[in-house]
């Protein structure tokens, strides 16, 4: 990745938006790596889905502040049905009282910001990257490929 590019067509949807980056080298996300800090990893994990609690107040889901105010968010562009912000699908988790469960290292800890302030946290690994890094409206049809998945979807 040479440059982190915000277009124009995001501004104009999300004025009020705040973006924040956080770039590290040189890590290996592995369990190997970081075992003498596994155990501080679930710590954290535990202790931000218990926390995290305070962002469910109201009886009906999707009232809650942190949740519609997401859902606004999705409806300024169009999405696949049922398509949700990462914040809410870890809060339903904490809702039905089934917790977070660890994944990867890196993927744990941004898990635990996101619960810990109400936001959604990703992370991307820029060695992969050819070219910039674009936040932008989708046009439909970019090849997206989520954590996990073997096939690529469309945006």
């Amino acid at each position: 990745m040479t440059k982190f590019i915000i277009t124009d067509e995001f501004w104009d949807l999300f004025p009020e938006a705040e973006i924040a980056v956080v770039l590290a080298k040189g890590i290996q996300n592995t369990e190997a790596h970081v075992a003498d800090v596994r155990e501080e990893i679930n710590e954290l994990l535990k202790q931000s889905s218990t926390g995290a609690t305070k962002f469910l107040t109201a009886g009906v889901f999707s009232e809650n502040k942190v949740i519609s105010v997401w859902r606004k968010a999705y409806q300024q562009f169009k999405t696949k049905k049922g398509v949700r912000c990462s914040i809410e699908a870890l809060l339903k988790r904490i809702d039905k009282g089934t917790g977070v469960s660890p994944i990867n290292p890196l993927v744990d800890i941004y898990n635990a910001v996101s619960l810990t302030y109400g936001l959604p946290c990703g992370g991307e690994d820029i060695d992969t990257f050819k070219g910039n890094l674009l936040l932008t409206k989708a046009v439909g049809g970019e090849p997206f490929l989520a954590l996990g998945d073997e096939e690529y979807d469309n945006a």
